[in-house]
C-alpha cells in the first residue's frame, strides 16, 4: 500500500537527458526477468521510462530531477523490488481521480490485452516525451494526455487540481502527482459517454486501456472499495481514504 499526501506547494520537475546508472549484476537480473515477463505477457512492450534521482524542498515550491531508464527497470523493481536505494526506479506519473456532478469516484478496470489486466487504477499513466519541454515534465500535460485516451474527456473542460503525491516506500517506488477533476457530468451520463467511446475504439480496431468504468458512491467508497475484487493499485485505497477524509 502506498503513502499518499496532501501537498500545497507547486512542483517543479527538471528533466536531464542521461540514463539512470545501475550496476552490472542488477542489469543482467532485468534483463532475465524481462525475458520471462514478454512470454508470459507478449503485450508487454519495454519502453523508455523516467526515474526521480533527486529531491530539493524549500518554503515556496519541490524540486525534482528526472533522468531516462526503461520499462523493463520500472517493472523489475515493481514486482521483485529492488533494495539498493540508488537503483531504486522511482517513476514519475500523473493521474486524476474524477467525481461526478452526483457524488460518484471513477476508476478504470484494465482491458485484458494490457500488462495490468482487469486492474483498477485512476485515468493517468506514465511520462512521454511529448510531456517534456525545454527541460521540464509537464504533469498536467501526462494526466491531459491519458485522460483523452482513456476516457476521451478533456482536461481543460474539468474543474481540476493536483491535490496529492504518491510517495515511494519500502515496496513500491513511485512518485504519482494525482489530481482531484469535479466533472459536470453525472455517473448515468459519464457511462454513456464511456460505452459510446469504446464503441468507436473497437469499430475502429484502436487500443482499449480501460475496460469499463467503476462508481464508488463517495458516501461509501471505502466499503465499497474494500469490496472489490479485482487487483488494485497500491495507492488506490490510501487515496481514496484520504477523500473521504477531507469530506
Amino acid at each position: 500500500m502506498s503513502n499518499i499526501i496532501k501537498i500545497s506547494k507547486p512542483i517543479i520537475i527538471k528533466y536531464e537527458e542521461r540514463e539512470t546508472k545501475l550496476s552490472k549484476e542488477l542489469k543482467e537480473k532485468i534483463e532475465e526477468f524481462w525475458k520471462k515477463a514478454v512470454e508470459e505477457n507478449p503485450n508487454l512492450y519495454n519502453g523508455t521510462d523516467y526515474t526521480i534521482e533527486k529531491i530539493e524542498e524549500d518554503e515556496n515550491e519541490i524540486k525534482m530531477i528526472a533522468t531516462k531508464t526503461n520499462y523493463a527497470h520500472y517493472l523489475y523493481d515493481e514486482r521483485v523490488v529492488i533494495k539498493e536505494k540508488e537503483y531504486k526506479c522511482n517513476v514519475p506519473w500523473g493521474g486524476i481521480i474524477l467525481e461526478t456532478k452526483d457524488n460518484y469516484l471513477v476508476l478504470g478496470e484494465m482491458d485484458k490485452t494490457t500488462s495490468v489486466p482487469y486492474c483498477l487504477q485512476i485515468p493517468g499513466g506514465g511520462i512521454d516525451k511529448k510531456d517534456i519541454y525545454e527541460g521540464i515534465i509537464n504533469i498536467n500535460q501526462t494526466i491531459k494526455r491519458e485522460l483523452k485516451e482513456e476516457i476521451n474527456l478533456n482536461l481543460e473542460d474539468i474543474d481540476y487540481k493536483i491535490k496529492y503525491i504518491e510517495v515511494p516506500d519500502k515496496d513500491r517506488h513511485a512518485y504519482g502527482f494525482i489530481a482531484m477533476g469535479k466533472l459536470a457530468k453525472t455517473k448515468e451520463e459519464l457511462q454513456k459517454h464511456f460505452e459510446e467511446y469504446k464503441k468507436f475504439l473497437i469499430q475502429n480496431n484502436l487500443e482499449i486501456e480501460f475496460n469499463k468504468l467503476v462508481f464508488l458512491d463517495k458516501n461509501n467508497a471505502i466499503k465499497e472499495f474494500d469490496m472489490l475484487k479485482n487487483p488494485k493499485r497500491p495507492y488506490l485505497s490510501n487515496l481514496i481514504k484520504e477523500i473521504v477524509r477531507e469530506r
